[in-house]
């Protein structure tokens, strides 16, 4: 399928009403800069049949020397890159949040991943009252000790050491140190109206 992904999103967000009409939607929100971030690591680790001789010169140059690339002096993006991804996570924000207030305009709920982070058990509690779910404060406890966990960290360590441990996974603002000026500049340009809306 050719479609952008935010249509393929959207249009799962139909499929999901056609299916469960009466079902409530919980949508995390995260700042696009480290969707990024995450994605470009994800690829790198798992190398990804998608990257370009331009992206397997910045692996290498990364394995070799990853200081100049954790303090924004070199990008570890293509401008291709930035370009796709920016518009990709702008475009499926708006639309998939447009077709969940038209569709579930009583039962949608839109949190952002960097409020979770912070606040666990108050972002957590939105849902379960979202939800009609009984709260007990004594949960609080559970809910830290099990953000406070990262699978998929330990997993990319497993898949390849050398490239995970770059990045810290799941971490809100990693984007503050690994962007160039450049980068945020694009990134900006690109999808600034959706962060700053977000």
């Amino acid at each position: 399928d050719k479609s952008p992904s935010s249509t393929i999103h959207a249009q799962a967000v139909r499929e999901m009403h056609r299916i469960y009409p009466d079902a409530k939607l919980v949508y995390i929100v995260r700042d696009g800069r480290d969707v990024l971030l995450s994605q470009r690591m994800r690829n790198f680790v798992e190398k990804s049949k998608f990257l370009t001789p331009a992206d397997r010169q910045i692996i290498d140059a990364l394995k070799l020397d990853p200081a100049p690339f954790s303090d924004g002096r070199r990008s570890i993006f293509t401008e291709a890159f930035i370009r796709r991804e920016a518009q990709d996570w702008a475009a499926d924000l708006t639309e998939i949040t447009a077709e969940a207030q038209r569709l579930y305009p009583q039962a949608f709920l839109p949190l952002r991943y960097e409020d979770m982070l912070a606040n666990p058990f108050i972002e957590i509690r939105k849902v379960w009252d979202f939800l009609g779910a009984q709260t007990d404060p004594a949960l609080e406890a559970t809910v830290q000790q099990e953000i406070s966990q990262n699978p998929d960290e330990e997993w990319q360590a497993h898949s390849d050491g050398s490239l995970a441990s770059f990045l810290p996974r799941g971490k809100a603002g990693n984007w503050h140190n690994l962007f160039t000026q450049a980068d945020k500049a694009l990134f900006k340009e690109i999808a600034g109206e959706t962060l700053v809306r977000w």
